[in-house]
């Protein structure tokens, strides 16, 4: 159609891409600190769960954190804000 038209087109298809790159990367990244006795906690393990967000459903490896003092767990989804959490949810991988 035209170039302007062309541009988002191919924007639009890459941001579930990008989203999901940059998501993986933070989530990587995060080094939380308990909330309860404040040491470091460490990575125990991942999960995968696929959120619908504005530009379609993506495909996260969610970690869980756990306190090697206190033992508390913290999971990823915890990790994205509270407006995440009411994000929907699946196991079932998006397509």
């Amino acid at each position: 159609m035209g170039l302007l038209y062309d541009l988002e087109t191919r924007l639009e298809q890459q941001m579930p891409v990008r989203l999901q790159q940059s998501l993986h990367q933070a989530l990587d990244d995060y080094q939380p600190l308990c909330p309860d006795c404040g040491l470091a906690m460490h990575r125990h393990h991942r999960y995968a769960r696929t959120i619908t967000t504005r530009y379609g459903a993506i495909r996260l490896r969610m970690p869980v954190f756990r306190c090697g003092a206190c033992h508390r767990m913290t999971s990823g989804a915890d990790l994205l804000g509270a407006a995440e959490r009411y994000q929907r949810y699946s196991k079932k991988p998006a397509i």
